[in-house]
């Protein structure tokens, strides 16, 4: 059987392409683990997605959910600021449940989904053929959504594998509170520069789970942290058991470490045939390192250019070119000025002490932060608005330019 799409990779990105394409379009969903599987993931998604999704709602009351309604933000002199609505600020969930829930709405709507490993395609004029370890497919379109190592990025040569300087390593473990228990269950905590280092630190309460995670930049993870990840992220654990944060202890076998692309969306997300949506294309905000969101914006921007080429009738990178143009309107300027504010934040964590410092004592510029944050207020005005108060007012520069204050680029 020829299919018009094979999706590789069953994740947010992949679900969400597919239930806009089934009943549309012949569509084949591949991954190479049976669903549901563990995905190692903080697994918060703000509150907009609603906006952006609506159908969500009825589906999102299908799996266990915690509504989280209170941020608290702490810079690493120990200075937090916090802020609270009535209303859902984040969903917190398991991927476990979320990414099988999507996909089985996928397959509720026609999509066909099958468990097989892919290990090569080749394009043609008139076709492209996915190789697996069972079978090969053949379609007249493949959108990869197979991750950050995606197979489908590298065969088609979209991209090489990321560079170091474009990774971060997330070490997170998601434990029953009956283990490691936190008190605060509608609060999700983000730490800054925790300890003196130049990452972050994330408290997310789920239904039934507290999920604990630390990320670094790959480079500054395997020049300065010798040693496995679990390591490290124990003695976190223990630092936030012994402030009172968390009690209990740590489970080694709720651990897993992750890698994510912090580098911004890749310059080429498609090209003959192929497009890339999620991680395997970058789409991850690099500042607080949100993808679920991103990535299910990037599938149905792929599902509708995909449409477009099938009554065009044409699947040259010409014709798909309308995807990168879709994604680059809607998400391209917000996660572009999050690498931004990643590269200047993180390199001297101080300017976040300066930036919460000010947030505690100014309502106006914490709701601000606030939205900016949890993807509420749009960067362009988060920026206008910060740039109206001296916060180290060298910041407005420094983020403009994307310059370090020693004028080399950060």
């Amino acid at each position: 059987m020829r299919w018009d799409v094979v999706i590789v990779g069953g994740g947010p990105a992949g679900a969400t392409a597919a239930m806009r394409l089934a009943g549309k379009a012949r569509v084949l969903v591949l991954d190479k683990e049976a669903f549901p599987r563990d995905k190692p993931c903080g697994g918060g998604i703000s509150a907009r997605i609603l906006r952006r999704f609506p159908e969500l709602a009825s589906l999102l009351t299908k799996i266990p959910v915690r509504t989280v309604t209170k941020v608290r933000l702490h810079a690493p002199s120990g200075s937090c600021c916090a802020f609270q609505r009535p209303e859902p600020i984040y969903f917190m969930v398991r991927r476990l449940d979320f990414d099988a829930l999507l996909l089985r709405e996928a397959e509720r709507r026609g999509a066909v989904v099958q468990t097989e490993t892919v290990t090569s395609l080749r394009v043609c004029s008139d076709a492209v053929t996915v190789q697996t370890r069972e079978q090969e497919h053949i379609a007249s379109l493949v959108i990869g959504c197979d991750g950050v190592n995606s197979v489908v990025a590298r065969a088609s040569g979209l991209r090489p594998r990321w560079p170091e300087s474009c990774l971060a390593i997330d070490m997170m473990e998601e434990t029953p509170y009956s283990r490691l228990d936190f008190r605060e269950r509608d609060t999700m905590e983000v730490f800054y520069g925790y300890n003196g280092e130049p990452g972050y630190v994330y408290l997310f309460p789920k239904a039934d789970h507290i999920n604990v995670g630390i990320g670094w930049k790959m480079q500054h993870f395997r020049r300065h942290k010798p040693g496995p990840p679990y390591r490290h992220h124990r003695a976190l654990v223990e630092l936030l058991i012994a402030s009172g944060k968390l009690q209990g202890g740590s489970d080694r076998s709720c651990f897993r470490p992750f890698v994510i692309p912090v580098g911004g969306v890749w310059p080429r997300t498609c090209a003959d045939r192929v497009l890339l949506c999620g991680d395997a294309a970058g789409f991850v905000n690099a500042f607080t390192a949100e993808g679920i969101y991103y990535a299910m914006v990037s599938g149905d921007l792929a599902a509708q250019a995909t449409l477009e080429a099938a009554q065009a009738g044409a699947w040259s990178r010409r014709q798909l070119g309308r995807y990168p143009r879709l994604w680059k309107c809607e998400v391209g300027p917000e996660l572009e000025f999050s690498v931004k504010v990643q590269r200047l934040l993180l390199k001297d964590t101080s300017r976040i002490d300066c930036i919460v410092e000010v947030a505690r004592r100014n309502p106006d510029l914490l709701q601000k932060l606030a939205g900016y944050v949890t993807g509420e207020v749009a960067h362009r005005s988060f920026r206008r608005f910060l740039f109206g108060y001296s916060v180290r007012r060298r910041l407005q520069d420094l983020l403009e330019s994307g310059r370090g204050e020693s004028g080399q680029a950060v």
